[in-house]
């Protein structure tokens, strides 16, 4: 009887075993397949090389939109009649070396890979005059009027993702040292720190996602624990001989111990931002001029201003954890008194209630959440439209 039982029970463990362990193999939706998943199912994969690496995924989630390529490296060597001198014959080049025209006109077929698609500014280092550019259905004339290579603007192009090709006619002796896309840029689609591709998928990280794509940073509220913080432009700017120090009072009330004015050129104040933690942060700045322009880590802004010290709102920008950097192109006789922070509550609590999630922000979802989630986000926000 209890060798009876026992081979029952041997075998009831036999056939549970395996239930268990298809349980608990199950693989963890990590943050790599969520960026796989945001890039197919929002149709940019074609941004992609064969062989995607992390850093093609990166690339694209990341919204940067200014691609620059070397002539010599995307020229067509078996057809181009062409030279690549490697010295400076006409003044400073970038890359290896440069395209050599000989002394008729000359056809050079250039291909070269994009990321992201959408409408470019192309502009081209270019020496000679009489350059003919074909791209797709439209053809541009460009000249550099220069002795030396210079760069010039060749005009706007529509370019998908991929591989794009174009074509030039160089002039007689003309040269080639390297030409770029520029876009606006797009903003970037990532978890509150970043993406860290081998980590598992939580809750609170892909609401962090939803919402960079949904761009609702502007609906978090405002952080109870971290009061504004402000810089004085004055004491925190660095050193620029177009802009000095002054006190007067009648263009407008100033809060520092002085501001910053600039000459009759005008300035790019540079002032190092150090943040504590990284977050999104309201940015304000008692600034003057018609037109302030800048750029908060290399994301660009535009606001109208007043010809007085007035506060003026820059936008809601990302600071990382650590040295930031903000620069203020002002007019000339502008100026700026001082620059106020407002950071925005960055918990995972906050970015779970904004993004409609439920749940402990530590939770590990599935593929079904998340492609359910990358669904509604797709049909309701016109996300990179």
């Amino acid at each position: 009887m209890f060798k009876h039982f026992f081979l029952v029970f041997a075998v009831i463990c036999l056939f549970a075993t395996p239930a268990r362990t298809a349980v608990t193999s199950q693989p963890v939706f990590t943050q790599k397949d969520l960026a796989r998943m945001i890039v197919d199912q929002f149709g940019w994969a074609a941004g992609l090389p064969k062989e995607p690496a992390d850093r093609d995924y990166l690339v694209i989630l990341n919204g940067r939109r200014t691609f620059h390529y070397e002539a010599e490296a995307t020229y067509n060597r078996k057809t181009d009649r062409v030279t690549v001198p490697e010295y400076n014959l006409y003044g400073q080049f970038t890359g290896k070396g440069w395209l050599l025209g000989v002394s008729e006109k000359t056809a050079v077929n250039f291909s070269a890979f994009l990321p992201i698609g959408g409408e470019y500014t192309l502009k081209a280092v270019i020496k000679g005059n009489g350059f003919v550019w074909k791209f797709g259905d439209q053809e541009f004339r460009a000249s550099s009027a220069s002795g030396d290579f210079k760069e010039v603007l060749i005009g706007k192009v529509k370019v998908t993702p991929g591989i794009f090709q174009f074509h030039v006619i160089m002039p007689p002796e003309g040269a080639i040292d390297s030409y770029t896309l520029v876009a606006p840029d797009y903003a970037p689609l990532q978890p509150l720190v970043g993406w860290r591709f081998r980590e598992p998928l939580t809750a609170g990280c892909l609401a962090e996602v939803a919402v960079s794509m949904m761009n609702l940073y502007d609906r978090l509220p405002e952080s109870t624990t971290n009061v504004p913080a402000r810089l004085a432009a004055v004491d925190a700017a660095l050193p620029n001989r177009d802009a000095s120090a002054t006190d007067i009072n009648y263009l407008g009330s100033f809060r520092s111990r002085a501001w910053l004015r600039t000459d009759f050129r005008g300035a790019a104040i540079q002032i190092p931002v150090k943040a504590a933690e990284a977050g999104y942060y309201g940015i304000t700045a008692n600034v003057m001029g018609q037109r302030i322009e800048g750029d908060v880590n290399g994301y660009d802004f535009s606001v109208t201003g007043k010809p007085y010290l007035a506060m003026t709102s820059l936008g809601l920008y990302r600071l990382e954890s650590g040295e930031n950097m903000l620069t203020l192109r002002l007019p000339p006789q502008g100026g700026v008194d001082f620059i106020q922070f407002t950071h925005k509550d960055s918990s995972p609590a906050a970015f779970m209630k904004l993004a409609g999630m439920s749940g402990d922000p530590g939770r590990l979802p599935g593929a079904d959440e998340v492609k359910g989630i990358l669904k509604a986000i797709y049909q309701k926000y016109p996300v990179r439209k």
